[in-house]
């Protein structure tokens, strides 16, 4: 059933129909209920395409995924789709519709965003994938688009984002480590224009130095998001010239696998001739051999507390943002050393 068959049932306007299902103060209370009651029993639900805001706006909520680098492959999507996830089960809710968009390049990204608003007229926009200087913040500030980021740049002001406390969860696994008698530990990062795998290394470095363990430049090593087929090579070079590194800490899961492949290879058993920890997700959670210790990151919440967000923007104007903090999910990949 369409709204024009169910107002004519009803015997009302288009208008006061699709009104009270939007829960407006002008229509009345009784009237609201009726309307919603004859919706349910003709199991109608409003078109998201052809349902507008007040503000004559299509109630649609854009986001681009990216294809590109790690993320070709569909192993290393499941954050992605985590985070989609949690954004979907707020948006169903509401009755809004995602429009998904992919990009196979970074310059594939900006037209994408450029598509949406352009194209698609679309006003509410869930941005990911943010750099450390991230040129997108300016573009969707000056199209005045309602929109929440999933990371932050280094300049985190006047913007909502949603995004994990980096600083603290390396601040945690650094300790973990130490706690387990650690002293010469690596780090494999991704490229630091992406703004966490900056934090994270900012984070690693102060924390060594709390710690009074002097950081080795040969411990540490930052692969392309592009080319992530180079991590294995980079950690087995790293572990062959650098013999005393007892543990590994991975930025991401797919270089967790990759330092899982680079151990087979020199047969280093995990979780006692070496460890190995990295941020959580399905890859070590549920695909890896061994399972990988982990720092936690719930994705799902970080998707649904940014479309929360995004809605509560719309209403209040201002910036919002929301920083879960990570805890140690023991899968036995960490070993104390002797």
């Amino acid at each position: 059933m369409n709204i024009k068959e169910l107002a004519k049932k009803l015997d009302l306007s288009i208008t006061t129909v699709s009104r009270a299902l939007g829960g407006y103060s002008d229509v009345s209370e009784k009237t609201r209920e009726r309307v919603k009651k004859y919706a349910n029993k003709y199991q109608y639900s409003p078109n998201p395409y052809a349902s507008t805001l007040a503000s004559g706006k299509v109630k649609t909520v854009g986001y681009v995924l990216p294809i590109y680098g790690t993320n070709t492959s569909t192993l290393n999507q499941g954050n992605f789709f985590q985070f989609i996830s949690g954004m979907s089960e707020e948006l169903l809710s509401e009755s809004i519709q995602l429009q998904i968009l992919f990009a196979k390049s970074e310059e594939e990204e900006l037209k994408a965003y450029e598509k949406l608003i352009f194209e698609h007229r679309i006003q509410n926009i869930v941005l990911q994938n943010v750099k450390t200087n991230d040129k997108r913040i300016e573009f969707l500030n000056n199209y005045k688009i309602n929109y929440v980021a999933w990371g932050k740049t280094k300049d985190k002001r006047n913007y909502s984002w949603v995004d994990l406390d980096n600083d603290k969860a390396i601040e945690i696994i650094i300790n973990y480590l130490i706690e387990k008698k650690h002293s010469h530990i690596s780090y494999i990062n991704i490229s630091e224009k992406y703004n966490f795998a900056n934090e994270r290394k900012s984070s690693f470095l102060k924390n060594l130095k709390l710690n009074k363990l002097k950081f080795n430049k040969n411990y540490y090593a930052s692969v392309k998001l592009e080319e992530p087929e180079k991590s294995f090579e980079i950690i087995k070079q790293m572990l062959i010239k650098n013999k005393k590194i007892s543990a590994i800490i991975c930025s991401t899961e797919f270089s967790a696998l990759s330092a899982i492949k680079a151990c087979d290879f020199l047969n280093y058993k995990i979780g006692k001739d070496i460890s190995i920890i990295t941020f959580d997700g399905a890859l070590v959670r549920d695909l890896s051999s061994p399972p990988i210790t982990a720092a936690s990151f719930p994705v799902k919440e970080l998707g649904k507390r940014a479309i929360n967000i995004l809605l509560s923007k719309k209403i209040k104007n201002q910036s919002i943002t929301f920083m879960p903090k990570s805890e140690i999910i023991e899968r036995g990949s960490v070993h104390t050393v002797k």
